[in-house]
């Protein structure tokens, strides 16, 4: 098995323990959220492995974020978002 199906199915497994009717918005917002640090990362004139540096994060956290591989910890969206200045809006 190769480190991005490795990735993508532990991923699945962490979505798959939750309720089956809240996976669909789960996914949906995960996706907002890759999608946000994507567009402002390159708003600021960033490549990723400069926001990786900035971070003082693993260049593929970055790249696995972005592409939807790997979901990051709430710790680490946190820190993602302060970083870019992203607002996080609960609820």
């Amino acid at each position: 098995m190769n480190d991005h199906n490795r990735v993508t199915n532990r991923s699945k497994k962490r979505i798959n323990r939750l309720p089956t009717k809240h996976r669909n918005e789960v996914l949906s917002d995960l996706r907002v959220i890759s999608t946000a640090v994507q567009t402002k990362r390159k708003s600021m004139g960033l490549t990723q492995e400069e926001l990786a540096e900035e971070l003082d994060i693993a260049p593929t956290t970055v790249q696995f974020i972005e592409q939807q591989r790997r979901y990051p910890s709430l710790p680490m969206l946190l820190y993602i978002c302060r970083y870019l200045e992203l607002k996080i809006k609960i609820g």
